[in-house]
């Protein structure tokens, strides 16, 4: 007779390759997920920064985003003190 206990040994080790490989395939999907929400934020503010250094003083910048909405008044028209 053979022993029915080792026969599941190479199923149990092929159930368990898949499952780190799923882990960490889903570990991955997760880091380049959130690099890439880093990255486009990154690009959204430097377009931001971009626009704004154009503009003379005294321009106001009001840009709307699905969770924000950001107002950016650039200097005094006057140049001198701002309003206190």
């Amino acid at each position: 007779m053979q022993n029915v206990e080792g026969d599941g040994l190479p199923e149990t080790l092929i159930g368990l390759a898949g499952l780190g490989t799923l882990l960490s395939a889903r570990l991955l999907y997760q880091w380049i997920r959130s690099r890439t929400r880093v990255q486009l934020a990154r690009l959204v503010q430097q377009g931001t920064s971009d626009r704004v250094r154009a503009l003379p003083p005294g321009s106001v910048v009001t840009e709307r985003r699905a969770d924000a909405e950001v107002r950016i008044e650039i200097g005094t028209a006057t140049g001198g003190k701002a309003h206190g």
